[in-house]
């Protein structure tokens, strides 16, 4: 008999997209898009598509296993009772030899949203003051800059964007990384909006768009200035400005004295006249609305181009709009309240390190870091300074990694632990784009000895309590459901417009807000207005006002920019695309030994004797990766492309060697922690025969 289960997609997505799996006799047997929810409206991107493979896959690693030596590959089956004992074991001679839990460290990041995956903070929590890794290296300076503009982090409801007559998709790929806006964006078409798209080379998007928009990287700011010079200048600014802003009069004068279209023009690569066209359509247009992707942000002068994008939303009018603003992200809907909800997760004497800079802070660790326990991310692959990474996993006792498959993190590990996927346990979400959320319930019982993170945490509690009684204040069992339906607490109730935490259990449901932000111009800043002038800014040692501050200059011996954007089949390490033919051993399933395509402008190529398909060698002080040319005309002439595309082989070069670690400009105030300026590496390229 076939029985169908809700779920939710838990990746680091706009979409978070509502799902109905079917199983027949215990066995997942099929997956379709939820057409009850409002937003995906049932429809599925492909990095959902083939998940019964990821769920059943003979590369998933089913059992708890213990590496006999750190990179050997030599794994071998252990119990859980064994796994629960050498992990207590660690805790508590951390505990006896340094008087303190400190060197316990809890690096997480956003490998699965459900709420349930805050269990092992939980956990740490009841051990006492662990080491936590802080911030983000996604969005953080945007975050920030949105913060001290509007005064919290908040985007009008998606849907609200089919009411616009004119739409900047500004640094954002939907096509390819938000599937379920492009209809939105298609409906606002057919209604007649005019859609452009500006980015630093021609997308998937920019091919399904009314025009495109070529910028330099890390410019954008200053484009953004550049129009709202013209605004100004040919007074399209709203009549409305004094009523709803602080310092717009600080800011005129400075578009005024300080910015010059020739020079705004020859730094971004944009005409002057290109400029013109956009502002004088911008302030005329109403509602007009920005999308603002993460890739803007992801510069040493980032929020500081984030601040000069929303100026002109309050510029004009169009925050507070229907169908206009300034669309970037939110935190509102994540009102969580009991012992998963993340807010609650911390200890007041907890060490935290930036996520970023982790690895050279946790060597520096007084007392010393010594046992780590990985979830939910790749640091060893998507991190910065691999060099860091692998001193620091010199001096721990224990490293435990918590995963579905094997990946470079857990080739460093002494342990590795199986987790559930979504359609083997309870959960809750909420979406950082869309206005919905959902309960996410368990279709099929664990495949091998896979356990929840909320299992694992119960049953290690218990085995640290029999072993050195007092140890954990972390409860020692419980019910998922009970615990998942408890963090919809009362002001998640309200929210929701429901009485019960039952009710949620019925299917996704859309928050009760409004489906403008800001609608009543009424901001969540000190003075309750959009602040082009912050003193919030200038108390973090940041300029007030959004102005210009240019991005890094590229080393002589390393020229080109090298920027790494999502790919359609992908998000970071991991990868959608299953096979059962593949290599296994990875965060991706399907083999692909070819080198990765480095996109480049053909005069670039020139320059360096290259031509479609040959070999080359990018490197840096980071570390060197083999490349395939791929000449591409709507990139600059300084730039070097590579989509995040998987690679199996775990022992190859991979793109974040090249990484450095710059951080950027903003993001400590509003996340804890400065983002990672991911488009600030730079490498020089070689031609290479092998």
């Amino acid at each position: 008999m076939d029985t169908l289960y809700h779920h939710i997609c838990p990746r680091n997505c706009y979409d978070t997209c509502s799902i109905i799996s079917t199983t027949r006799n215990g066995r997942l047997v099929s997956i379709e898009g939820n057409p009850s929810q409002g937003y995906t409206r049932g429809k599925l991107c492909p990095k959902v598509m083939d998940e019964i493979h990821k769920v059943y896959s003979p590369h998933r690693v089913k059992y708890p296993m213990r590496q006999r030596k750190r990179f050997s590959g030599q794994w071998e089956r252990i119990s859980w009772n064994e796994a629960l004992d050498i992990i207590s074991r660690q805790i508590v001679s951390i505990k006896e030899k340094y008087r303190t839990t400190l060197p316990i460290a809890h690096n997480k990041y956003s490998g699965n949203f459900g709420i349930m995956h805050n269990a092992l903070e939980a956990f740490m929590t009841g051990l006492g003051p662990t080491t936590r890794a802080v911030g983000s290296p996604c969005w953080s300076a945007g975050v920030e800059a949105q913060v001290f503009d509007f005064g919290a982090f908040f985007c009008s409801d998606p849907l609200d964007m089919e009411k616009a007559k004119l739409i900047w998709i500004w640094g954002a790929n939907p096509a390819w990384n938000a599937a379920h806006q492009m209809p939105i964006i298609f409906r606002a078409m057919d209604h007649g909006a005019k859609v452009i798209c500006l980015d630093t080379h021609f997308s998937a998007t920019a091919a399904r768009v009314h025009q495109f928009v070529r910028v330099n990287p890390g410019t954008d700011g200053l484009l953004a200035l550049g129009l709202a010079k013209i605004i100004v200048d040919h007074q399209l600014t709203d009549p409305e400005l004094p009523n709803y802003s602080l310092g717009h009069e600080e800011f005129m004068d400075y578009l005024k004295l300080k910015v010059d279209l020739q020079e705004c023009s020859e730094v971004t690569g944009v005409s002057i006249d290109t400029m013109k066209e956009l502002a004088l359509e911008y302030g005329a247009t109403k509602p007009a609305c920005i999308w603002a992707g993460f890739g803007l942000q992801r510069y040493t002068n980032g929020g500081q181009n984030l601040r000069a994008i929303d100026a002109l939303g309050a510029l004009t009018g169009n925050i507070g709009r229907p169908g206009g603003g300034v669309q970037y992200g939110h935190f509102e809907t994540w009102r969580f309240s009991g012992p998963l909800a993340h807010s609650q997760c911390g200890y007041a004497q907890d060490r935290e390190l930036d996520i970023n800079q982790f690895p050279q802070l946790a060597l520096e660790a007084n007392p010393p870091v010594k046992m780590l326990w990985i979830a939910s991310r790749n640091p060893f692959q998507q991190d910065a300074n691999h060099a860091e990474w692998q001193r620091l996993s010199e001096t721990l006792e224990l490293i435990v990694v918590s995963d579905l498959f094997h990946t470079r993190s857990s080739a460093a590990a002494d342990l590795f632990l199986p987790v559930t996927t979504h359609y083997e346990h309870w959960d809750l979400h909420a979406s950082y784009w869309h206005y919905y959320i959902g309960i996410n319930e368990p279709a099929i019982e664990p495949v091998g000895e896979a356990r929840s993170d909320l299992q694992i945490t119960w049953d290690l509690s218990k085995r640290l309590n029999q072993s050195s009684p007092g140890s954990s204040a972390f409860p020692t069992e419980g019910s998922e459901k009970e615990w998942v339906l408890g963090a919809i607490g009362p002001e998640m109730l309200e929210i929701l417009g429901i009485h019960s935490a039952e009710d949620l259990l019925k299917g996704p449901r859309r928050v009760n807000y409004s489906g403008t932000a800001w609608q009543e111009r009424k901001f969540q800043t000190p003075s309750g207005k959009y602040e082009f002038y912050s003193k919030k800014a200038q108390e973090w040692g940041l300029p007030p006002l959004p102005i210009y501050r240019p991005s890094r200059k590229p080393p002589a011996e390393t020229p080109l920019r090298l920027l790494t954007p999502h790919h359609l089949s992908g998000l970071n390490s991991q990868v959608y695309l299953y096979s059962e033919e593949s290599s296994g051993g990875a965060e991706s399933l399907r083999e692909n030994n070819t080198f990765p395509k480095a996109r480049l402008n053909p005069k670039t190529a020139e320059t360096y004797g290259l031509h479609r398909g040959d070999k080359a060698i990018l490197w840096n002080r980071g570390g060197s990766l083999p490349v395939t040319i791929e000449p591409d005309p709507s990139i600059g002439t300084e730039v070097i492309v590579i989509y995040q595309e998987n690679r199996a082989n775990l022992k190859s070069p991979h793109l974040n060697l090249l990484n450095l670690g710059e951080l950027t400009d903003m993001g400590k105030y509003a996340t804890g922690a400065y983002g990672l300026a991911l488009n600030e590496t730079f490498v020089g390229i070689r031609k290479t025969t092998s």
